[in-house]
């Protein structure tokens, strides 16, 4: 690509720039940052009002130079240059604050008003630097500070009224001027000196006022934006916790919308204890998966209300998984917001293994029962038999009988009888242990 040539407009705008960067670097180098608001606008101004008084000033000192050479007066040429030379050292000496650099300013502005003043007998020129002096007080400082410019230009306008009045200097003013017309020249620029800075401070001050409200504001919106960003992260980590516990749980978890019935969502437990794809699922109802038999009971426990975040008591039911196979389950539910929707959750635990141990151990209490029965009274009659039959022996044949076989008879009724009455004892403690169970 072909480069552009230099133009002299493109030339003025780069050096302006380097001058502005030079400028901006030696007056704010110790600066202050945009969060402190008004204190920071207050700065860049200054840096602004330097910026461009340093070239546009030779737009006076030059003639003034030249005139006050050609009329002989030596020291006003000497008094202007070094005034220039100590507001351009003096502002861009990083060494300094800038709060002192800006009180030095004032007071070189001060000074040029009353060498001016008296050197050319005219307040003309002095009334421009010393309303600039209030203008730049009202602007830079504090009230204290800018009420003080006026106060300041008040002594000055009192010590020339008196060098004046008395002629106690042999200076141009005191040639050209007379009391009673300063007077009227300074009470009317102090006037219109007050209204000014008065103004410039109410403004200033409500400025401030707005100024530290947005700040607060502000301040406000980043904490309540950062808390805001702190819920979104604890809402996201909620939310994956959520779904590790949803997807990761062991138990089948269903959600379904409690309008249709129609399935949400599933968890992987689900898909595995049912056989059912997620897809299938989410294209069933929660119909699908009870018995005809079990839809009325499944009815009864959907219309019965719950609060978000709390949990019925469970109950068992029957599911049907693929294939037709029957599952026996224990229900736990309660409702939630799913994707803007009223829907409720069930957890589905597998208790079939626990129904048919249950039922096994129902049939050995049966089996129990019945021996029990048995022992109680199947083998309690004859045992009773034996024993009539044994005294009845002993009391008519007994002449007849071998005594000796007669006495192992008996022996072995007795001990057939305690063991009888034994088994009966038992029976009893366990039959009781059945029914109690079957009560609970």
């Amino acid at each position: 690509m072909k480069k552009q040539p230099l133009t002299f407009r493109s030339f003025c705008l780069s050096v302006f720039k380097k001058y502005r960067l030079y400028i901006e670097n030696a007056i704010q180098a110790p600066a202050y940052s945009r969060g402190q608001g008004f204190l920071y606008w207050q700065n860049r101004l200054f840096t602004d009002a330097i910026m461009f008084a340093m070239p546009l000033s030779l737009i006076a000192l030059i003639p003034s130079v030249f005139v006050e050479y050609r009329e002989g007066q030596i020291f006003l040429v000497v008094f202007d240059i070094l005034a220039l030379l100590v507001v351009g050292f003096i502002t861009l000496s990083r060494r300094l604050t800038l709060y002192f650099r800006k009180i030095t300013v004032a007071i070189t502005i001060a000074l040029v008003a009353v060498v001016l003043t008296a050197s050319l007998g005219s307040f003309s020129m002095g009334c421009i630097y010393l309303f600039s002096l209030s203008v730049f007080a009202a602007l830079q400082f504090e009230d204290r500070l800018a009420y003080g410019s006026i106060a300041v230009n008040l002594l000055i306008c009192l010590g020339f009224g008196i060098v004046i009045n008395y002629n106690l200097l042999d200076i141009p003013i005191t040639h050209s001027v007379t009391f009673s017309h300063w007077v009227i020249y300074s009470s009317n620029f102090l006037f219109m000196d007050l209204v000014v800075v008065t103004l410039i401070r109410q403004i200033l001050n409500g400025l401030q006022r707005t100024m530290r409200k947005e700040a607060l504001l502000f301040s406000n919106l980043q904490k309540e934006l950062a808390e805001r960003k702190r819920l979104n992260v604890s809402l996201k980590d909620s939310e994956e916790h959520y779904k590790t516990l949803f997807f990761q749980s062991p138990s089948p978890k269903l959600i379904f919308d409690m309008d249709t019935l129609q399935f949400l969502q599933v968890n992987k437990a689900a898909v595995r204890n049912y056989n059912y794809t997620e897809q299938e699922f989410l294209s069933m109802k929660l119909s699908d998966i009870h018995p005809d038999e079990k839809i009325e009971e499944m009815l009864h426990h959907l219309s019965a209300p719950v609060n978000y975040n709390d949990v019925l008591p469970a109950y068992t039911t029957q599911h049907l998984a693929k294939h037709g196979k029957r599952i026996h389950a224990e229900i736990t539910r309660s409702d939630i917001r799913f994707e803007g929707r009223q829907a409720r959750m069930i957890v589905a635990t597998d208790i079939s293994q626990l129904v048919s141990h249950t039922d096994a151990i129902r049939k050995q209490n049966d089996k129990l029962k019945e021996i029990a029965h048995m022992q109680s009274h199947v083998i309690r009659l004859p045992l009773t038999r034996i024993m009539s039959l044994s005294g009845l022996i002993n009391d008519e044949l007994s002449e007849q009988a071998d005594p000796q076989l007669l006495r192992y008879l008996n022996i072995s009724v007795n001990d057939l009888d305690e063991a009888v009455k034994k088994i009966v004892h038992h029976s009893e403690e366990i039959m009781a242990e059945i029914n109690a169970e079957d009560m609970r």
